[in-house]
């Protein structure tokens, strides 16, 4: 299998074979990739959306009677 393999004769360009990229770099691109939707399934349905419509409300009555019932 080596023989077979020593037959081919690959050129890589010294350009792309020193090419690496620094960790800011792949830091940036990390940051500039896209990110997945982690309310997708939430946003595909309408009783879903309405859910997330509601939540912020219905949280802070939640939160407005928890403070009422501490101070009386």
């Amino acid at each position: 299998m080596q023989r077979q393999l020593d037959q081919f004769d690959v050129q890589i360009p010294e350009k792309l074979a020193s090419y690496k990229k620094s960790r800011w770099d792949r830091f940036i691109t990390y940051l500039g990739s896209p990110a997945q939707d982690p309310l997708e399934k939430w946003n595909s349905t309408s009783t879903g959306y309405t859910t997330l419509r509601m939540a912020p409300i219905v949280g802070g009555l939640v939160l407005a009677v928890v403070q009422w019932l501490s101070v009386g």
